[in-house]
């Protein structure tokens, strides 16, 4: 996975249209530290549209995932999905199963 800056990762964003999706990002990303990295997975297919956005900022240490999604439904009525992740809760999470499940 490739991390660019906090400044460089609205560049591909210029690409798409303006909608309240485009603008949920910038939100998520205007809210971040400067500090952070930005990692980012953009498909536009003809049946649907998804945008993952990973945050990770090791001197808070947090990754989080962003995942945008929109079948064409929802893209036909402007509107789309949105899950957010920690992976850093994630992690914990998957390292406390394994301990409780080893055998």
């Amino acid at each position: 996975m490739d991390f660019i800056s906090l400044t460089e990762s609205f560049s591909p964003l210029q690409e798409l249209p303006p909608s309240p999706l485009l603008l949920h990002v910038h939100e998520i990303l205007n809210s971040e530290d400067t500090d952070t990295k930005i990692a980012m997975n953009i498909a536009d297919k003809p049946d649907f549209f998804s945008l993952l956005l990973v945050t990770t900022n090791t001197k808070e240490n947090y990754w989080n995932a962003h995942l945008f999604y929109m079948d064409q439904v929802e893209r036909n009525n402007k509107q789309y999905r949105y899950h957010t992740f920690s992976i850093t809760e994630s992690l914990h999470l998957h390292n406390c199963l394994s301990e409780l499940f080893k055998g």
